[in-house]
């Protein structure tokens, strides 16, 4: 540890979580397909509305494509922490 800076860290691979995570990273892009697809989406949606603010606002389309439905959602969180976690949450 450097003695002119008690914060210094002797870990390797350390980051900061800024280079990570940008503060104007709120949107997630999904394509949902399947016979379940309404379904997914519904579930994904009731997540989203779970975390942090509940404020995340959701586009979506959909259409057939090949008698299969694809719905493309767009996802905009408050902020890029709660984008993260519904990630994670949702291995997205």
């Amino acid at each position: 540890m450097n003695d002119n800076d008690p914060y210094e860290s002797l870990a390797d691979d350390c980051v900061e979580i800024g280079t990570v995570i940008r503060e104007d990273d709120t949107i997630l892009a999904l394509d949902i397909s399947g016979p379940e697809a309404w379904s997914e989406f519904d579930t994904l949606k009731s997540e989203a509305a779970r975390i942090g603010s509940g404020n995340c606002q959701i586009s979506y389309g959909a259409i057939d494509e090949s008698g299969q439905t694809v719905i493309y959602a767009m996802f905009d969180f408050d902020c890029a922490a709660e984008k993260l976690i519904f990630q994670m949450q949702n291995n997205q």
